[in-house]
């Protein structure tokens, strides 16, 4: 059967703080898992700059996956998300791969960690007023608009879901192959 989609293989690969010279720059490698498992950003300490990919982005947030072989892809986002905003007054300015320049990493940082926090907290009441298990879609109908339905936002809600039942507070079970979250606490 013919591949749809094959991932892209790296030529190369960079360990965390390990440096790269580019355009006449020395990179230092940020591994920051949570947009991909394998999402890189790259910082010019000389310069200030940051290359922050699709981890922080200055007007969105950035789609955090659940369909990842790590158990908690959300919570590798919010340590992501602590270790590039703990560079603070370091970074001069923040370059992402959508959306403009932006000065305000840290601050950002946080914006976007309060943001899914409140998507937690969404799920949190969305379960009690449910009163019953519910699908991932079920769960993802009430975190974003009708406009945004659709796998990416069933493979975000999966990943919150997933962060809860981790932390103990959502189990699920499976009914004809689909699993129905509940809240336990």
């Amino acid at each position: 059967m013919p591949t749809l989609f094959r991932a892209p293989k790296p030529t190369m690969r960079l360990a965390e703080g390990e440096h790269i010279s580019l355009a006449g720059r020395e990179w230092m490698a940020i591994h920051t898992p949570g947009h991909t498992e394998d999402h890189l950003c790259l910082f010019d300490p000389e310069a200030g700059v940051m290359l922050c990919g699709d981890h922080v982005l200055p007007t969105i947030t950035p789609h955090i996956s659940g369909m990842s072989s790590q158990p908690d892809p959300l919570n590798g986002f919010f340590e992501s998300l602590d270790k590039v905003g703990a560079f603070g007054s370091q970074v001069k300015v923040s370059l992402p791969a959508h959306g403009k320049p932006f000065t305000n990493l840290a601050q950002r940082c946080e914006e976007i960690k309060t943001h899914h926090i409140g998507r937690l907290d969404k799920l949190r009441t969305t379960a009690a007023a449910f009163d019953k298990p519910a699908t991932v879609t079920e769960f993802s109908g009430h975190l974003f608009s009708p406009r945004a339905q659709g796998t990416m936002a069933d493979s975000e809600t999966f990943a919150h879901l997933e962060h809860l039942r981790i932390a103990g507070e959502f189990d699920y079970r499976v009914v004809d192959g689909v699993r129905e979250y509940v809240r336990v606490q």
